[in-house]
Protein backbone atom coordinates (compact mmCIF):
# COMPACT_ATOMS: atom_id res chain seq x y z
CA UNK A 1 0.00 0.00 0.00
CA UNK A 2 2.87 2.41 0.84
CA UNK A 3 4.52 1.76 -2.55
CA UNK A 4 1.21 2.35 -4.29
CA UNK A 5 0.85 5.72 -2.56
CA UNK A 6 4.39 6.72 -3.60
CA UNK A 7 3.72 5.78 -7.21
CA UNK A 8 0.46 7.68 -7.18
CA UNK A 9 2.18 10.80 -5.78
CA UNK A 10 4.94 10.61 -8.39
CA UNK A 11 2.38 10.18 -11.14
CA UNK A 12 0.48 13.29 -10.05
CA UNK A 13 3.73 15.27 -9.91
CA UNK A 14 4.81 14.18 -13.41
CA UNK A 15 1.43 14.98 -14.95
CA UNK A 16 1.42 18.42 -13.34
CA UNK A 17 4.95 19.22 -14.55
CA UNK A 18 4.14 18.19 -18.13
CA UNK A 19 0.86 20.11 -18.20
CA UNK A 20 1.82 23.38 -16.56
CA UNK A 21 5.59 23.77 -16.69
CA UNK A 22 5.88 25.38 -13.22
CA UNK A 23 3.47 23.37 -11.11
CA UNK A 24 1.76 23.95 -7.78
CA UNK A 25 1.87 20.40 -6.43
CA UNK A 26 -1.31 19.03 -4.85
CA UNK A 27 0.78 17.21 -2.20
CA UNK A 28 4.01 18.04 -0.44
CA UNK A 29 6.82 15.79 -1.67
CA UNK A 30 9.09 14.07 0.85
CA UNK A 31 12.16 16.37 0.60
CA UNK A 32 10.02 19.47 1.19
CA UNK A 33 8.02 18.10 4.13
CA UNK A 34 8.33 19.71 7.56
CA UNK A 35 9.86 17.40 10.17
CA UNK A 36 9.05 17.45 13.84
CA UNK A 37 11.32 17.01 16.85
CA UNK A 38 11.13 15.80 20.42
CA UNK A 39 13.27 14.91 23.41
CA UNK A 40 12.99 11.32 24.56
CA UNK A 41 13.19 10.72 28.32
CA UNK A 42 15.73 7.93 28.78
CA UNK A 43 15.95 7.95 32.60
CA UNK A 44 14.68 9.77 35.69
CA UNK A 45 15.91 9.64 39.28
CA UNK A 46 15.30 11.59 42.47
CA UNK A 47 12.31 13.06 44.31
CA UNK A 48 10.96 16.26 45.83
CA UNK A 49 11.12 15.69 49.60
CA UNK A 50 9.22 18.31 51.61
CA UNK A 51 11.58 17.78 54.55
CA UNK A 52 14.74 18.28 52.48
CA UNK A 53 13.90 20.98 49.97
CA UNK A 54 17.47 22.23 49.53
CA UNK A 55 18.85 18.86 48.44
CA UNK A 56 15.79 17.57 46.58
CA UNK A 57 16.00 17.32 42.81
CA UNK A 58 14.93 15.28 39.79
CA UNK A 59 17.66 14.25 37.33
CA UNK A 60 16.60 13.42 33.76
CA UNK A 61 18.59 12.23 30.77
CA UNK A 62 17.03 13.01 27.37
CA UNK A 63 17.96 12.30 23.76
CA UNK A 64 16.96 14.70 21.00
CA UNK A 65 15.25 13.30 17.92
CA UNK A 66 14.63 14.86 14.51
CA UNK A 67 15.51 14.06 10.92
CA UNK A 68 19.21 14.61 11.71
CA UNK A 69 19.64 12.86 15.11
CA UNK A 70 18.82 16.08 16.92
CA UNK A 71 21.23 18.29 14.94
CA UNK A 72 18.38 20.61 13.90
CA UNK A 73 17.14 21.21 17.47
CA UNK A 74 18.13 24.73 18.50
CA UNK A 75 16.70 24.97 22.01
CA UNK A 76 14.82 23.08 24.72
CA UNK A 77 12.78 25.39 26.98
CA UNK A 78 11.39 24.39 30.38
CA UNK A 79 8.51 26.10 32.23
CA UNK A 80 7.06 25.20 35.63
CA UNK A 81 3.78 25.67 37.51
CA UNK A 82 2.56 24.65 40.98
CA UNK A 83 -0.68 22.68 41.25
CA UNK A 84 -2.46 22.87 44.62
CA UNK A 85 -4.62 19.77 44.86
CA UNK A 86 -4.93 19.80 48.65
CA UNK A 87 -6.24 23.37 48.68
CA UNK A 88 -8.44 22.81 45.61
CA UNK A 89 -6.41 25.28 43.55
CA UNK A 90 -6.29 28.12 46.08
CA UNK A 91 -2.50 28.07 46.28
CA UNK A 92 -1.72 27.18 42.66
CA UNK A 93 0.82 29.26 40.75
CA UNK A 94 0.60 29.80 37.01
CA UNK A 95 3.16 28.53 34.53
CA UNK A 96 6.36 30.54 34.31
CA UNK A 97 9.72 30.24 32.56
CA UNK A 98 12.35 28.16 34.39
CA UNK A 99 15.35 27.59 32.10
CA UNK A 100 16.48 27.08 28.51
CA UNK A 101 18.99 24.55 27.20
CA UNK A 102 20.60 25.60 23.92
CA UNK A 103 22.17 23.31 21.32
CA UNK A 104 25.64 24.46 22.40
CA UNK A 105 25.06 22.57 25.66
CA UNK A 106 24.04 19.29 23.99
CA UNK A 107 26.49 16.38 24.17
CA UNK A 108 26.73 13.17 22.16
CA UNK A 109 25.86 10.13 24.28
CA UNK A 110 26.99 6.52 23.90
CA UNK A 111 24.23 5.83 21.35
CA UNK A 112 25.40 8.63 19.09
CA UNK A 113 22.48 10.96 19.81
CA UNK A 114 22.65 14.55 20.96
CA UNK A 115 21.51 14.57 24.57
CA UNK A 116 21.24 16.51 27.84
CA UNK A 117 21.41 15.73 31.53
CA UNK A 118 18.77 17.97 33.10
CA UNK A 119 18.48 18.69 36.82
CA UNK A 120 15.20 20.10 38.20
CA UNK A 121 15.64 21.35 41.76
CA UNK A 122 12.89 21.79 44.37
CA UNK A 123 14.39 25.12 45.53
CA UNK A 124 14.82 26.22 41.92
CA UNK A 125 11.09 25.70 41.24
CA UNK A 126 10.11 27.64 44.37
CA UNK A 127 12.32 30.58 43.36
CA UNK A 128 10.98 30.67 39.80
CA UNK A 129 7.38 30.74 41.05
CA UNK A 130 8.01 33.18 43.91
CA UNK A 131 6.95 30.62 46.53
CA UNK A 132 8.30 29.84 49.99
CA UNK A 133 8.48 26.42 51.64
CA UNK A 134 5.52 27.41 53.83
CA UNK A 135 3.34 27.96 50.75
CA UNK A 136 3.67 24.42 49.40
CA UNK A 137 2.77 21.07 50.93
CA UNK A 138 2.88 17.35 50.35
CA UNK A 139 0.19 15.88 48.14
CA UNK A 140 0.57 18.75 45.65
CA UNK A 141 2.91 18.78 42.67
CA UNK A 142 4.97 20.83 40.25
CA UNK A 143 4.14 20.48 36.57
CA UNK A 144 6.95 21.02 34.08
CA UNK A 145 6.33 21.99 30.46
CA UNK A 146 8.95 21.37 27.75
CA UNK A 147 9.15 23.07 24.34
CA UNK A 148 11.51 22.34 21.44
CA UNK A 149 12.48 25.03 18.92
CA UNK A 150 14.25 23.94 15.73
CA UNK A 151 16.79 25.90 13.73
CA UNK A 152 14.10 26.71 11.14
CA UNK A 153 12.01 28.40 13.85
CA UNK A 154 9.34 25.71 14.10
CA UNK A 155 8.12 24.95 17.63
CA UNK A 156 6.91 21.67 19.12
CA UNK A 157 5.27 21.39 22.52
CA UNK A 158 2.58 19.53 24.48
CA UNK A 159 -0.24 21.05 22.44
CA UNK A 160 1.27 20.37 19.02
CA UNK A 161 2.47 16.81 19.61
CA UNK A 162 0.28 13.71 19.46
CA UNK A 163 -0.54 11.76 22.60
CA UNK A 164 0.78 8.56 20.99
CA UNK A 165 4.26 10.05 20.80
CA UNK A 166 4.15 11.19 24.42
CA UNK A 167 2.34 8.20 25.88
CA UNK A 168 4.24 5.43 24.10
CA UNK A 169 7.19 3.93 25.97
CA UNK A 170 8.97 3.46 22.66
CA UNK A 171 9.02 7.23 22.06
CA UNK A 172 8.76 8.72 25.57
CA UNK A 173 8.47 12.23 24.17
CA UNK A 174 9.00 14.59 27.10
CA UNK A 175 6.72 17.61 26.78
CA UNK A 176 5.08 17.55 30.22
CA UNK A 177 6.11 16.08 33.58
CA UNK A 178 4.43 16.08 37.01
CA UNK A 179 6.71 15.90 40.06
CA UNK A 180 4.90 15.17 43.32
CA UNK A 181 5.92 16.67 46.65
CA UNK A 182 6.35 13.80 49.06
CA UNK A 183 6.60 13.76 52.85
CA UNK A 184 8.27 10.58 54.07
CA UNK A 185 6.71 9.52 57.36
CA UNK A 186 8.09 7.17 60.02
CA UNK A 187 6.07 7.58 63.21
CA UNK A 188 5.82 3.85 63.96
CA UNK A 189 7.22 2.46 67.19
CA UNK A 190 6.47 1.13 70.66
CA UNK A 191 4.77 3.89 72.66
CA UNK A 192 3.83 4.77 76.24
CA UNK A 193 0.37 6.33 76.56
CA UNK A 194 -1.00 8.56 79.30
CA UNK A 195 -4.67 9.51 78.97
CA UNK A 196 -7.40 11.28 80.87
CA UNK A 197 -10.80 10.60 79.34
CA UNK A 198 -13.29 13.41 78.85
CA UNK A 199 -16.44 13.64 76.76
CA UNK A 200 -15.28 16.06 74.08
CA UNK A 201 -18.74 17.59 73.52
CA UNK A 202 -20.30 17.02 76.96
CA UNK A 203 -22.77 14.44 75.63
CA UNK A 204 -21.27 11.56 77.58
CA UNK A 205 -20.38 12.91 81.08
CA UNK A 206 -20.05 9.43 82.56
CA UNK A 207 -16.99 8.92 80.40
CA UNK A 208 -15.00 11.71 82.08
CA UNK A 209 -12.33 11.10 84.69
CA UNK A 210 -10.71 7.76 83.82
CA UNK A 211 -6.90 7.91 83.84
CA UNK A 212 -4.44 5.72 82.00
CA UNK A 213 -0.78 5.79 83.04
CA UNK A 214 2.19 4.72 80.89
CA UNK A 215 0.32 2.01 79.01
CA UNK A 216 2.58 0.22 76.52
CA UNK A 217 1.06 0.12 73.02
CA UNK A 218 2.23 0.21 69.42
CA UNK A 219 1.88 2.66 66.57
CA UNK A 220 2.21 0.66 63.33
CA UNK A 221 1.88 1.43 59.64
CA UNK A 222 -1.45 0.60 58.09
CA UNK A 223 -0.98 0.04 54.37
CA UNK A 224 0.09 3.49 53.15
CA UNK A 225 3.37 5.15 54.06
CA UNK A 226 1.74 7.90 56.13
CA UNK A 227 -1.18 6.00 57.71
CA UNK A 228 -0.93 4.35 61.15
CA UNK A 229 -3.06 2.39 63.59
CA UNK A 230 -2.90 1.38 67.25
CA UNK A 231 -3.81 -2.32 67.02
CA UNK A 232 -4.26 -2.75 70.79
CA UNK A 233 -7.03 -0.12 70.91
CA UNK A 234 -7.72 2.85 68.59
CA UNK A 235 -9.28 4.65 71.59
CA UNK A 236 -5.72 4.96 72.91
CA UNK A 237 -6.17 2.25 75.55
CA UNK A 238 -9.29 3.59 77.20
CA UNK A 239 -11.73 0.99 75.87
CA UNK A 240 -9.61 -2.01 76.73
CA UNK A 241 -8.89 -0.78 80.26
CA UNK A 242 -12.44 0.38 81.00
CA UNK A 243 -14.52 -2.32 79.35
CA UNK A 244 -12.19 -5.00 78.03
CA UNK A 245 -13.26 -4.03 74.52
CA UNK A 246 -11.03 -2.87 71.67
CA UNK A 247 -11.81 -0.06 69.22
CA UNK A 248 -10.83 -1.17 65.71
CA UNK A 249 -10.95 0.72 62.42
CA UNK A 250 -9.80 4.32 63.12
CA UNK A 251 -6.36 5.32 61.86
CA UNK A 252 -3.86 8.15 62.38
CA UNK A 253 -2.77 10.15 59.33
CA UNK A 254 0.47 12.12 58.92
CA UNK A 255 0.24 14.64 56.07
CA UNK A 256 3.56 16.49 56.14
CA UNK A 257 3.52 16.71 59.95
CA UNK A 258 -0.18 17.61 60.03
CA UNK A 259 -1.69 14.91 62.25
CA UNK A 260 -5.29 13.70 62.06
CA UNK A 261 -7.51 10.74 62.91
CA UNK A 262 -10.06 9.27 60.54
CA UNK A 263 -12.21 6.20 60.06
CA UNK A 264 -14.95 4.58 62.12
CA UNK A 265 -14.92 1.92 64.80
CA UNK A 266 -16.84 -1.37 64.61
CA UNK A 267 -19.94 0.39 65.95
CA UNK A 268 -19.97 3.03 63.21
CA UNK A 269 -18.69 6.02 65.21
CA UNK A 270 -16.14 8.27 63.48
CA UNK A 271 -12.90 9.41 65.15
CA UNK A 272 -11.05 12.74 64.87
CA UNK A 273 -8.54 14.98 66.61
CA UNK A 274 -9.82 18.22 68.13
CA UNK A 275 -8.53 21.09 65.99
CA UNK A 276 -5.47 22.87 67.34
CA UNK A 277 -4.70 20.37 70.10
CA UNK A 278 -1.75 18.53 68.53
CA UNK A 279 1.64 19.65 69.85
CA UNK A 280 5.09 18.30 70.70
CA UNK A 281 7.00 19.20 73.88
CA UNK A 282 10.02 21.47 73.67
CA UNK A 283 12.43 18.54 73.95
CA UNK A 284 10.53 16.60 71.28
CA UNK A 285 9.84 13.64 73.57
CA UNK A 286 6.08 13.95 74.20
CA UNK A 287 3.28 14.19 71.64
CA UNK A 288 0.03 15.63 73.05
CA UNK A 289 -3.47 15.84 71.55
CA UNK A 290 -7.20 15.56 72.30
CA UNK A 291 -9.26 13.03 70.40
CA UNK A 292 -13.00 12.52 70.09
CA UNK A 293 -15.61 10.42 68.33
CA UNK A 294 -19.20 10.88 67.26
CA UNK A 295 -20.43 8.87 70.27
CA UNK A 296 -19.15 11.64 72.55
CA UNK A 297 -16.10 9.80 73.86
CA UNK A 298 -12.71 11.48 73.88
CA UNK A 299 -9.62 12.13 75.92
CA UNK A 300 -6.44 14.09 76.51
CA UNK A 301 -3.45 11.98 75.49
CA UNK A 302 0.32 12.21 75.97
CA UNK A 303 2.41 9.77 73.96
CA UNK A 304 6.14 9.06 74.25
CA UNK A 305 8.32 6.53 72.45
CA UNK A 306 9.38 3.76 74.83
CA UNK A 307 12.98 3.99 73.61
CA UNK A 308 13.10 7.77 74.19
CA UNK A 309 13.06 8.78 70.50
CA UNK A 310 11.85 12.25 69.49
CA UNK A 311 8.71 13.14 67.55
CA UNK A 312 8.83 15.42 64.50
CA UNK A 313 7.18 18.84 64.77
CA UNK A 314 3.60 17.55 64.56
CA UNK A 315 0.55 19.81 64.67
CA UNK A 316 -3.03 20.07 63.38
Amino acid sequence: MKNLKKLFTSFIAIITVVSCGDPELPVELFPEMQYGAYARKMSQTGEFNYYDITSSKIDIHVEYYDEAKGANVAQYDIDVEYVDLVGKGAGSKARTSLKSITSSEFTVNADGYLSSDISLGFSEALTALGLTAEQVTGGNYFRYWFTITKTDGSVYDYNSTGSQLMGSTAFGALFRLNVNIICPSSLEGEILVDQTTESWDGSFPGWTGFELDQKTMNLVKSGADNVYKVPEDAAWGSWIDLWGDVSTGPVVNDACNILSMSGSDQYGDSYFLIEGTVSVSGDGKVLSFQWGNTYGEGGFVDVAYKDGSSWPDLKN
